[in-house]
């Protein structure tokens, strides 16, 4: 069995040598097996040259659409949908950005606030010295 990276699995769409194509059930994924004119062949993922597993067979479909691939056997026989859990694979790193962009969304929308009060006709301003005696006689006490 041949396996092919979706750059490969499109040039052999293309060039018309793909005979047949399976959505074969793995555990709670799918994988896209084919039969080529060179024989069988799997797409696999790009960097771990392993199956290209799909946890939704709605995703798999439309990517044999826009392939061209109008036709598709589905195999259910080996489908464990209840091993969903195990697909997702857990992101700590993307939790962290997205919690900073968050925070910082959050103190972009207060220095805009506070941009357009001071930029106000009614902000009322202070000399430096006088806030900070200000703050000294409070805290002196």
């Amino acid at each position: 069995m041949q396996n092919l990276t979706l750059e490969q699995f499109r040039a052999t769409v293309e060039s018309g040598g793909i005979v047949s194509v399976v959505l074969k059930a793995h555990g709670a994924g799918f994988e896209i097996q084919a039969e080529t004119r060179r024989g069988d062949a799997t797409l696999v993922d790009t960097r771990k040259k392993l199956p290209r597993l799909f946890g939704d067979p709605r995703k798999a479909l439309t990517l044999l659409r826009e392939m061209g691939i109008w036709k598709a056997a589905v195999d259910t026989e080996a489908w464990q949908p209840e091993q969903a859990d195990l697909l997702r694979t857990s992101r700590p790193d993307k939790s962290m950005v997205l919690k900073a962009a968050h925070e910082a969304a959050d103190l972009k929308r207060v220095l805009d606030e506070r941009i357009m009060l001071a930029d106000s006709p009614d902000a009322i301003w202070h000399e430096a010295e006088d806030v900070f005696a200000e703050l000294e006689t409070r805290h002196a006490g």
